[in-house]
């Protein structure tokens, strides 16, 4: 059924996902093999603001400790606010693999607001008739993004007890449309082949349970599973139903929807450990020259092994190595690694850890874990603890990705990049290893930053063919974009081709490519229902703590008269953003206070924003400082502190920063008046990618003298490393280096004009020093 007051951007996206899955089932792209098991569980029982629950935290402990008992990997989360909903959820789907089996199990508020259903953190507060994006967290997007790369999805929840917002009104969709909260949850489309499991039925109030016992519904799964692990879950829900109904006299009853094509069972092993099929016998020589059988106390008590970080490591050469054999030795697990997983198999000894975001800040980092193995030898079982000492690569600290779903958790923003270290690492990591993906991913990221722009698209077409999820969003952005140019880039312009790769990376439940398409139909829609569907995939980013859609919704509903100018609701985002550092976020909030968005204006507010944006690299942040100093808004600075800005704006790309100190130039505002200086800034404004900004510079270098043109080409030339003179007359020896300069950028040779000679000598500059597209 459709929900949300948006069918039809429901349907389409249930058909996408119908369609996906039958095309992967066509072409085998649906893993046969037994899958991994992952489970992320929460429990929200002490609310800041509303009633507490009972046992909510007991249902979601108990809940938990089954699920481990049944070989899951759990995430789990107690008492979680809103931020703490986010890096649970990045956490978990950070380590979902093609083809897992997923459980989501959710303990503590609910409300139903619409035809839409949300989870409460325990910060929960509806100030505001917008707070819903970032008060809350919407069921179904939790469920769609932790089954898009799943093979089968199980969602449970106890949640719908007394509304604790009876009286409240509230905006979900782009048009602001109001909705009363209401108690229970409503049905919705679910994926297909999940499994949607609610404490009662739709509209109605389940029981909580009395003091230190479990509420009914999680008791009755505990029990039921607990009894017959192995049983079909659509069996067990039937007893559940049963044993609920009776329990509660009749009063609650439990309710499912599905959409299973295959069987699931809670107690289903994957990964079952395999003891080696034979001991492994090596001949060691004797004193005498014979050789000898390994015996029991040859081999170590404990052993280290130092090996690479990675997704799945084959700790089996490295431990066999450490015994002292030439291959490993019939083993068992004894006990388990505190931070992964560890499985002996038929193909050798694997550990998979379990992986976090965490914001690179060194440029070295190791992990450690341990656990226990058994050794059979010679009719004996030796017990061996074997510590893992785990260096994570070079690359993956200098240029992990945020929220990258293939990565190792490690990450810098795009302003957090060391550029030429990172450029070296990372052509290192792929040289060591070239079928890895993500390496060839971080690599673009580097090029990027450096300005290597066509070696970065490269890199990311790479990382796609290996694989790589979020290469598909770098990739199509690139194809996309309007801040490059794709001539001296060599990078072609198609645009349906990026929407076609987010539409893969959507498809695999990457945010960043949730934020592309979303923000190109936000944007660009043609009707209100792709519109709609672009705030939808914004939102649903967001909802994970990506931070561009937080900017990019804040700004839609601070924009000046239009029909959704709604400042209330954009500050919500904006202030997500600034919370989540970042300089967006800042730049944006320094807006509304200097526009008095939020009030009166704030000037001294403004400028705190906009400097810690710029300090931060925010392209526009030099620019914006600038012009607050010339209105005198700034106390303590003039002119000269605002050329300084303008210049630093102009060198991140901003072609207004080009404009504006060109004309303070020119009138020796802040400098002493200088016109070559000032052409050369209006050059490279003109071929920039604000359009605007472009038509004043070209105006600005019209009626200048062909002397003061030709000087300032000159000048410019030299400041790129051409040896020519500067004496304000373009000879044969000039137009021959300018030629020259202009093929190594696949651009053409200038006419024989001083303003065509000056504009192509600034986009030589442009296609050597490039802005950073991931900055804007």
């Amino acid at each position: 059924m459709p929900m949300g007051g948006i069918p039809a951007i429901r349907q389409r996206m249930a058909l996408l996902a119908l369609a996906t899955y039958l095309s992967a089932v066509a072409t085998g792209g649906v893993a046969q093999s037994e899958p991994a098991r992952l489970a992320v569980v929460i429990g929200n029982q002490d609310y800041a603001g509303i009633d507490d629950l009972a046992n909510a935290k007991r249902d979601a402990e108990r809940f938990s400790a089954m699920l481990r008992d049944l070989g899951f990997t759990v995430f789990d989360g107690y008492n979680l606010d809103r931020q703490g909903f986010e890096d649970l959820l990045r956490a978990s789907i950070l380590n979902v693999t093609e083809g897992a089996e997923i459980v989501f199990f959710y303990a503590g508020h609910g409300i139903q607001i619409g035809r839409r259903n949300y989870l409460l953190p325990t910060d929960v507060a509806f100030e505001s008739v917008y707070d819903l994006p970032v008060e809350s967290v919407t069921l179904d997007r939790v469920i769609e993004v932790l089954s898009a790369r799943g093979k089968v999805h199980v969602a449970i929840i106890d949640a719908c007890r007394d509304n604790p917002f009876p009286d409240k009104v509230l905006a979900g969709n782009l048009d602001a449309s109001l909705f009363e909260t209401k108690s229970g949850f409503d049905v919705f489309q679910t994926p297909l082949n999940s499994l949607v499991a609610f404490s009662t039925a739709p509209g109605m109030v389940a029981f909580d349970g009395n003091g230190n016992e479990n509420s009914p519904y999680t008791a009755a799964i505990v029990n039921a599973v607990s009894a017959e692990p192995e049983r079909d879950i659509l069996s067990v829900f039937a007893q559940v139903r049963k044993a609920v109904y009776n329990a509660t006299d009749g009063k609650q009853v439990p309710w499912e929807s599905s959409t299973l094509v295959q069987p699931f069972h809670f107690g289903r092993t994957i990964e079952a450990p395999v003891v080696m099929s034979s001991e492994v016998v090596v001949p060691v020589p004797d004193s005498g020259g014979s050789t000898r059988q390994v015996a029991a106390q040859d081999f170590p008590s404990e052993v280290t092994l130092p090996v690479s970080y990675d997704r799945q490591i084959d700790l089996g050469p490295a431990l066999a190595v450490a015994l002292g054999q030439s291959a490993l030795p019939s083993i068992s697990i004894t006990t388990v690694p505190n931070d992964g997983l560890v499985s002996v198999r038929a193909d050798g000894l694997m550990y998979r850890p379990v992986l976090s975001e965490r914001r690179a800040t060194e440029r070295s980092a190791s992990l450690r874990d341990q656990f226990s193995v058994t050794v059979q030898t010679n009719g004996a079982e030796v017990p061996i603890t074997v510590l893992l000492e785990m260096e994570v690569n070079a690359c993956d600290l200098a240029a992990g990705d945020a929220l990258d779903p293939g990565s190792v958790g490690f990450y810098r923003l795009p302003n957090e990049i060391e550029v030429d270290y990172a450029l070296e690492v990372c052509q290192a990591a792929v040289e060591a290893d070239p079928d890895e993906g993500r390496f060839s991913y971080q690599l673009g990221r580097a090029q990027q930053a450096a300005g290597q722009l066509h070696k970065s698209f490269l890199s990311f077409q790479t990382a796609v063919t290996q694989g790589h999820i979020r290469a598909l969003n770098g990739t199509g952005r690139f194809l996309i974009s309007k801040r490059i140019d794709h001539q001296a880039t060599g990078i072609p312009q198609n645009a349906a081709g990026a929407l076609a790769l987010y539409e893969k990376g959507i498809e695999a439940g990457d945010p960043f490519a949730m934020h592309s398409k979303g923000l190109h139909f936000l944007r660009n829609g043609q009707d209100s229902i792709e519109r709609e569907m672009g705030f939808e995939l914004m939102d649903r980013a967001a909802e994970l703590g990506h931070t561009y859609s937080m900017n990019e919704l804040g700004i839609y509903f601070l924009k000046k008269d239009t029909d959704h100018f709604l400042p209330e609701r954009g500050l919500r985002y904006l202030q997500a953003s600034a919370a989540r550092q970042d300089i967006y976020g800042y730049y944006n909030l320094g807006y509304v206070e200097a526009n008095g968005l939020n009030g009166d204006k704030n000037l001294d507010a403004a400028y705190r924003w906009y400097l810690k944006a710029s300090d931060g690299g925010h392209p526009f942040g030099p620019s914006t400082l600038a012009r607050m100093i010339r209105r005198g808004d700034v106390p303590g600075q003039g002119n000269a502190d605002a050329l300084v800005w303008y210049d630093e704006g102009l060198s991140r790309g901003d072609g207004w920063g080009g404009v504006n100190a060109a004309r303070m130039v020119l009138k020796g505002e802040g400098a002493p008046a200088d016109v070559p200086a000032a052409l050369i800034r209006l050059a490279k404004a003109r071929h920039l990618s604000n359009e605007k900004a472009a038509a004043a510079a070209l105006e600005g270098l019209q009626g200048h003298s062909a002397q003061d043109l030709a000087k300032a080409t000159q000048l410019l030339l030299r400041d790129m490393g051409a040896d020519v003179a500067v004496d304000g007359a373009i000879g044969p020896a000039t137009r021959r280096v300018l030629a020259t300069m202009a093929a190594e950028a696949n651009l053409q040779s200038p006419a024989n004009s001083r303003l065509s000679e000056l504009e192509t000598v600034a986009r030589i500059y442009w296609a050597k020093s490039p802005t950073r597209p991931d900055l804007f």
